[in-house]
């Protein structure tokens, strides 16, 4: 980049050496000369001693002085001024040494002419040499006192010299110290002989410019190795070493102009700045304005985009100009949870205006994410602006094509350019459903703040109505939530108006102080079976209505709240907890190892049914345990007292019963366990086996509790969870008369290298000492003196296939309570096979439990896969969820066709169609049945991996 200052400034110095005076030969060591150039070594001739020659009068021409030579040093001779140009010397080529001989008398010696004009000499073997370096104390002012710019010295200090030397005239004998050599020059293009071409720094002095038009030395030709510099750099690897410098440069098979006016490549022309670099056919480049004009293969590339077309204007400085027919390519990080992707956005335009450094404005401009071959979908507007520091971008009265036909029209195209929020229209989503017909909805998003958003949307239901959806999120750092409404003015099916309301928050006031709410409330009981599209919507059969507060202190907490429930698909009514407050507390720390822990509750129960009884409950349950632990073994004995008291409001059918009831029950329990561990093999593959025997005891007297409401009660599932508990019911409104010994071993095998899990088994059994008298109402007690067998095993049995299954037996009948088991496989990504059987039998509050529920996500193709999922209720002979469809993966997009039919109760089932298109990186267009699909298939995997716009928070 630099070399072309150096050859400026030493032919500025030529035109100045007329006025210099006569310098001494300039002396060259031969070690810097190249090998192929140096004398051969035959000897160490001694160089003859040279007499001094007189100094020359007035009127006379005099000879020209020849130095003593040092060992090691050819020979440069000069012309002096004043001598004529047929006498001028010739620089002497470097030839190889003579053998040692004697030295020659002086008087054999060839002597200078007596005078030579003043001519430039050759410097056919300087070309090779190392680069020079100029001291600027041994140069002249050029004639007039014109003292070079501070700006243009400073330019020629940092310069690197030319790789073609001419031998200066007039200057003293100089010897090149390696020392000064700096970094190799920007090289030139390298061309064929006859052509030229060179590297400009614009900037450079225009002064120094005018100077020297056309005294540059003539191109290397491009077949002449042993004449290129080497070690030189091209272009991008300048940019590429030194990307905070701000020079410009141009490269060409020809170039000319001054740097103080105009500039003009032709052929290959190239310009670098910074992060531009700009191709073209020619190049017209106006250093004082920063303007350039190109033609012919236009190539722009600013950071990773690029731009591609037949012209360009453009202004450097300020990022400004115009393209005409440009293709264009942009890159941008989009950023999707955790994740950091890049896409790629493509198109055409009739013209592109660049407005700036991250401003671009198109006509007729098209866009898409597919690849430059296959572009089966794309954008088409009137006007794209794209503004990467907003990183937003916007069409008008634009269209989306695919496989040439138009699916959506819409006036305005706003998308994000980095997967950021942004406002504007979000695609329009569309279904089919056999409750609401046509079912589109049309959304608008509001980014209100960074913290701060809300989708506002029309959703239009064919055979009902047409519906307003709202939802408003908002996020500081101590607090948090979200607020939905979603209205339909009269139904027309169900004649009435209908709404669904709904609002989370979460508060955190201090450290210890949090609060939360949770408000959820519809129009009618049959609102999500007759409007919802998923089936965790559609069987939702309470709605929570939930205020809470809690304080944390140094070891307890204190929390209270009120809470009630909205009875939704004909279920029975439950308890309000108006309020409900809970004081838990912890000691650890106390002497001897022992342990304190306690749980008081206050709840007031009320229902809106005068038939059934409400109150007031109060329970404090003080525990007392001495937690013993070793390294293969613990004991924890614990005592503890439960203390209840009730104030009741009877209902009519208890009127008679007495409104004030307390019982203590004392319960004490032991637990003990221990583990041991060994090397075992799995499946040819070595495992950490452990093996980890349980016991657990529990002893608590009987208490009548016949007369004792139930308001939050009910009999505990038996599994692995619960046999080690003191209870066997959940809630304080039955406490179990117990005398029962647990014992289990659970068996894990654990990957030595990454400590993981790899596989479990479990076996439980249960003992009773005592019959049970406490019961729910309408309960039977037990007699039977050994519990139902509990036996599990889980984990990943074989490569990529995982296997979950759990039986209980009863020992005294002889026969399976219940089983269920359930496998995966899951060889690859989007690649899934799923089976599950669950039985359980029939007791006194629910029938025969037989489901069978199949699932698959499979290729068929590399493209093409295929979803299902048929779960089946084998005991009432009906299908509780059937799904099938069809993706499809075209690269830069994605179809997807999905029937859906669930059962919303006994009588009545929903069924839906959903058919999406999404364009990866840019939009859906369609309804959405991701969460169908990711809720039916376990294991379901995403095609592709899309940062499309999302339509509210949870799809209803």
């Amino acid at each position: 980049m630099l070399r072309r200052s150096v050859i400026l400034y030493l032919a500025w110095m030529a035109c100045g050496a007329q006025a210099a005076d006569a310098l001494p030969s300039l002396k060259v060591d031969p070690s810097l000369v190249p090998p192929s150039q140096r004398p051969a070594k035959t000897g160490a001739a001694k160089p003859a001693a040279v007499p001094k020659q007189p100094a020359a009068t007035s009127g006379a021409a005099a000879p020209a002085e020849t130095p003593t030579t040092a060992p090691g040093v050819e020979v440069f001779p000069v012309a002096t001024p004043g001598q004529p140009a047929a006498e001028a010397p010739v620089a002497v080529e470097a030839a190889p040494a003579p053998a040692p001989t004697k030295a020659a008398p002086a008087s054999v010696r060839p002597a200078a002419p007596a005078a030579a004009p003043a001519a430039p000499a050759t410097a056919s073997n300087a070309r090779n040499l190392p680069p020079l370096k100029v001291d600027r104390s041994l140069v002249k002012a050029p004639p007039g006192g014109r003292a070079v710019p501070p700006t243009a010295q400073a330019a020629l200090d940092e310069a690197p010299p030319y790789r073609n030397v001419t031998t200066a005239r007039n200057m003293p004998p100089l010897k090149v110290d390696r020392s000064l050599m700096g970094t190799p020059p920007v090289a030139r293009r390298r061309v064929p002989a006859g052509q030229t071409g060179e590297t400009v720094i614009a900037g450079a002095p225009a002064a120094l410019e005018s100077d020297v038009a056309g005294a540059l030395p003539p191109q290397v030709p491009e077949d002449d190795e042993t004449r290129m510099l080497k070690g030189a750099i091209t272009l991008s690897e300048y940019v590429e070493r030194h990307p905070e410098s701000r020079a410009t440069l141009i490269a060409a098979d020809q170039l000319d102009g001054t740097t103080d006016a105009v500039m003009r490549a032709e052929g290959a022309a190239e310009l670098r700045r910074a992060t531009t670099s700009l191709t073209a056919d020619s190049i017209v480049y106006e250093p004082p304005t920063d303007e350039l004009r190109a033609q012919g293969n236009v190539r722009l590339v600013r950071g990773e985009d690029v731009v591609e077309g037949p012209s360009l204007r453009y202004q450097l400085t300020r990022s400004e100009g115009v393209f005409d027919k440009p293709r264009y390519t942009v890159r941008r990080n989009l950023q999707t949870g955790e994740n950091l992707r890049t896409t790629t956005g493509r198109g055409e335009a009739d013209v592109m205006e660049f407005l700036g450094e991250n401003r671009i404005r198109m006509e007729n401009a098209t866009y898409s994410t597919c690849g430059p071959d296959s572009p089966d979908w794309y954008a088409q507007v009137d006007t794209l602006n794209l503004d990467f520091e907003s990183e937003e971008g916007e069409g008008r009265n634009g269209k989306i094509i695919f496989k040439g036909v138009p699916v959506l029209y819409s006036p305005w195209l706003d998308f994000s350019l980095n997967n950021r929020r942004k406002s504007g229209f979000l695609t329009p989503t569309f279904g089919v459903t056999n409750r609401t017909g046509i079912d589109l909805l049309l959304p608008y998003y509001w980014n209100i703040a960074p913290n701060m958003d809300a989708t506002i949307g029309l959703r239009v239901l064919g055979t009902r109505g047409l519906m307003f959806s709202n939802e408003f999120r908002y996020l500081q750092e101590d607090y948090a939530g979200k607020i939905r409404l979603d209205y339909l003015p009269s139904d027309r099916l169900a004649e009435r108006d209908r709404y669904a309301f709904s609002m989370q928050h979460a508060h955190r006031f201090n450290e210890r102080l949090s609060g939360s709410l949770n408000i959820n409330s519809v129009s009618d009981r049959n609102y999500y079976t007759d409007l919802g599209s998923r089936l965790a919507i559609t069987s939702i059969s309470y709605l929570p209505r939930e205020g809470a507060l809690s304080y944390a202190g140094d070891w307890w907490t204190l929390s209270a709240k009120a809470n009630e429930y909205q009875t939704l698909a004909n279920r029975p009514e439950i308890y309000r907890q108006m309020p409900s407050v809970t004081f838990n507390a912890l000691r650890s720390d106390l002497p001897g190892g022992l342990v304190f822990s306690t749980l008081a509750n206050y709840t007031d129960f009320r229902i809106d049914n005068v038939a059934r009884d409400q109150g007031r409950r109060a329970v404090v349950y003080p525990q007392l345990s001495l937690p013993m632990r070793n390294s293969y073994m613990f004991i924890t004995p614990k005592v503890g007292v439960h203390l209840s008291n009730y104030d009741l409001d009877r209902g009519t059918a208890n009127a008679t019963q007495s409104t004030s009831l307390s019982r203590s029950i004392p319960i004490f329990s032991l637990d003990a366990g221990t583990v041991f561990e060994r090397d075992s093999d799995l499946f040819g593959q070595g495992f950490i086996q452990t093996f980890e025997p349980r016991m657990y005891y529990v002893l608590s007297t009987y208490k009548d509790q016949s007369k004792y409401p139930v308001f939050d009660s009910a009999l505990a599932d038996f599994n692995f969870a619960q046999i080690f508990s003191e209870n066997v019911f959940v809630g304080q409104d039955r406490i179990a008369d117990s005398n029962q010994v647990t014992t289990a071993a659970i068996s894990r095998f654990i990957d030595p290298v990454n400590g993981s899990e790899r596989a479990r088994l479990a076996l439980g059994q249960r003992f009773y000492f005592s019959d049970q008298l406490v019961t729910l109402p309408g309960g039977t007690p037990r007699t039977e003196r050994v519990a139902s067998t509990l036996a599990a095993v889980s984990g990943e049995l074989l490569p990529k296939t995982w296997v979950d299954a759990a039986v209980q037996y009863n020992t005294d009948l002889s026969q399976t309570e219940r089983y269920n088991l359930t496998m995966r496989w899951n060889p690859r990504e989007a690649q899934v096979l799923n089976a599950s059987y669950r039985f359980r039998r029939a007791s006194t509050t629910i029938g025969d439990v037989r489901d069978l529920d199949l699932s698959a996500q499979w290729p068929l193709t590399n493209r093409w896969y295929a979803v299902a999922r048929h779960n089946y209720s084998i005991a009432e002979r009906r299908l509780v969820e059937g799904l099938a469809g069809f993706e499809y993966n075209g690269g830069c997009w994605v179809g997807r066709v999905v029937f859906q039919r669930i059962a919303t109760n006994v009588q009545r089932t929903r069924t839906a169609l959903f058919f999406q298109l999404e364009l990866n990186d840019f939009s859906r267009i369609g309804s959405n049945p991701l969460d169908a699909l990711k809720r039916s298939i376990p294991g379901y995997g995403q095609i592709n991996q899309s940062a499309a716009d999302p339509i509210f928070g949870d799809d209803f």
